[in-house]
């Protein structure tokens, strides 16, 4: 059974849980802090972002580049 390397139990199926350098720890042991992410455009590295969940397109692009509604 695998077990979580800071506390020692085992994970449930649901429970969160953190994987770093093939290593598994509960999300609740450890502290997560966001540096960036990365992008992948299938297997293709395209690389780092601090943007998790995207932004409006009208928040980056100059207005001449957005198409109309």
């Amino acid at each position: 059974m695998t077990k979580c390397k800071a506390c020692e139990d085992g994970f449930y199926l649901y429970d969160e849980l953190v994987v770093v350098n093939d290593t598994y720890y509960h999300k609740d042991c450890v502290s997560l802090y966001p540096k960036s992410y990365v992008a992948f455009l299938g297997d293709a590295f395209l690389g780092e972002t601090e943007n998790e969940d995207g932004q409006a397109a009208y928040e980056v692009l100059h207005e001449d580049d957005l198409l109309e509604d």
